[in-house]
C-alpha cells in the first residue's frame, strides 16, 4: 500500500496540483477500498443468503475504510515517511506506475461490475 499511496500522492501533487494531496490520497484510497470491499461482501451475501446490502451499509463500509486509512497514513505520520522513502515495486518506477494504475482500474471498475454481477446473482439464485 505504501507504493500505491506514494504514486497516488504524486498524482494529486504534480498532475492535479492540489493544495492537500495527502488528504485527497487518503480519501481516494479509503473510498476506493470501501467500494471494492462493499461490492465483494454484497456479492457474497447475495450468492449465499439472497440478502442485498442496503446502500447505507455500503457507505458505512467506505467510511470505515476512510477512517482506517486516515489513522494508518495521516494520523500516524506514516504518509510523510512514505514520501521521504519513495517506495517502488520490485525496484522499478515503471512497474510501480503500472501496478498502481491497475489497482485503481480494478477498484473503480468494481462499482460497475459489482452492481452488474449482483443483479445477475439476484435474478439467478434468488427467485
Amino acid at each position: 500500500m505504501d507504493v500505491i499511496y506514494y504514486y497516488c500522492y504524486l498524482f494529486y501533487k504534480k498532475i492535479l496540483k492540489e493544495d492537500e494531496p495527502h488528504a485527497l490520497t487518503v480519501w481516494a484510497l479509503g473510498a476506493g477500498e470501501g467500494f471494492f470491499v462493499g461490492s465483494i461482501i454484497n456479492i457474497f451475501l447475495i450468492r449465499f443468503f439472497c440478502f442485498k446490502m442496503d446502500k447505507w451499509l455500503m457507505i458505512g463500509i467506505s467510511v470505515l475504510f476512510l477512517l482506517i486509512n486516515y489513522f494508518y497514513f495521516f494520523k500516524s505520520k506514516r504518509s510523510l515517511r512514505i514520501i521521504k522513502e519513495k517506495p517502488l515495486f520490485f525496484g522499478s518506477s515503471k512497474i510501480s506506475k503500472i501496478l498502481t494504475i491497475a489497482f485503481f482500474v480494478v477498484i473503480i471498475s468494481s462499482m460497475f461490475w459489482g452492481a452488474i454481477y449482483a443483479k445477475y446473482l439476484l435474478q439467478t439464485y434468488c427467485r
